[in-house]
């Protein structure tokens, strides 16, 4: 399982605030390594998100509802969940209705076993990528 790291999460902002604008940075540091951290959350030995719709779900609700940056949390929580998805060998049929997905989390509307529940429905195996070297 590869899970995206601090970098790959700034990069994604950076991309989102240079191609739609917005503000650069962080309004919590602590925010953002929690959130990084929450896809891959044990308890008692276990796995608190066992599969990857899980997991994303994860992620993109901490980045959506958590706020860590300044500016294009809810853009940068869309590509991160591609990103997450194609790295793990794994498409999303939807982008757009995930977007909408998202402004959904953002103003309450979902929870977070919602949005897993609807990318477990909408993630699927990508023929196109192989992860063997």
């Amino acid at each position: 399982m590869y899970y995206l790291t601090r970098d790959d999460l700034l990069d994604l902002h950076g991309y989102v605030v240079e191609r739609f604008g917005g503000r650069l940075g962080l309004n919590s540091h602590d925010r953002l390594l929690s959130l990084i951290a929450s896809p891959a959350q044990t308890m008692f030995g276990q796995e608190l998100y066992a599969t990857l719709a899980d997991k994303a779900a994860a992620l993109a609700f901490a980045l959506v509802k958590n706020r860590p940056f300044r500016s294009g949390n809810e853009a940068t929580a869309l590509l991160a969940v591609l990103r997450f998805a194609e790295c793990n060998g794994q498409r999303l049929d939807d982008p757009a209705q995930l977007a909408a997905e998202l402004r959904a989390t953002a103003c309450s509307e979902r929870e977070q076993p919602e949005l897993a529940e609807w990318l477990s429905a909408h993630l699927h195996a990508d023929e196109s990528t192989s992860l063997e070297s």
